[in-house]
C-alpha cells in the first residue's frame, strides 16, 4: 500500500465520523425533544384523568321552596351522562312505588346545555335540577333545606 492509498483512506475514514458525529448529536436532540413531549403528555394526561374523576353533586331543587334532595352518591364527572343520571334518580324511593319518576327538566334543552357544561368543565361543580312542589313530593326522602 502506498502513500496515496493511505491518505485516500484517512480522508474517507474522517469524513465519514464526522458525518456520524452529526448524526449522533441530531439524533439526540430529537432524541430529548421527544422525551420532554413524552413527559408533557403524561402530566396532561394525569390531569385529565383527576378531572374526570372528581365528583359531581346532583341537587333536586324545588323552584318555589327552595326544599332540596341531595342525591346521596355522587357521580364522577367520567358518568355524568344522562343515561347514569336518570338510573340514579330512579333509584330514589318513591312514594308511589308503581309509577316512574316525573322531571320535566330533564327533557329540556337548558339541562342537556348544562350537562354538557359541566362535563366539559375544569372546576368542581354541583348539578341543580329545578323541580316543581309536586315532582319533588314524588320522592319519599326527607328533604333538606338550603
Amino acid at each position: 500500500m502506498d502513500f496515496t492509498n493511505i491518505v485516500t483512506l484517512f480522508n474517507g475514514t474522517f469524513h465519514f465520523g464526522f458525518f456520524a458525529d452529526v448524526l449522533s448529536v441530531i439524533g439526540s436532540v430529537f432524541a430529548f425533544f421527544a422525551w420532554t413531549q413524552a413527559k408533557i403528555n403524561s402530566k396532561q394526561m394525569t390531569k385529565e384523568k383527576e378531572r374526570m374523576n372528581s365528583r359531581i353533586k346532583i341537587i333536586l331543587t324545588e323552584n318555589v321552596s327552595k326544599r332540596q334532595i341531595l342525591l346521596p352518591v355522587h357521580l364522577r364527572r367520567l358518568e355524568l351522562t344522562r343515561a347514569e343520571l336518570l338510573g340514579r334518580i330512579g333509584m330514589i324511593p318513591r312514594k308511589n312505588k308503581s309509577e316512574f319518576f316525573v322531571l320535566s327538566y330533564l327533557n329540556s334543552s337548558s339541562f342537556f346545555q348544562e350537562l354538557n357544561r359541566i362535563q366539559t368543565s375544569n372546576q368542581e361543580e354541583n348539578l341543580v335540577i329545578p323541580c316543581s312542589r309536586e315532582e319533588i313530593e314524588q320522592f319519599d326522602v326527607p328533604q333538606h333545606e338550603p
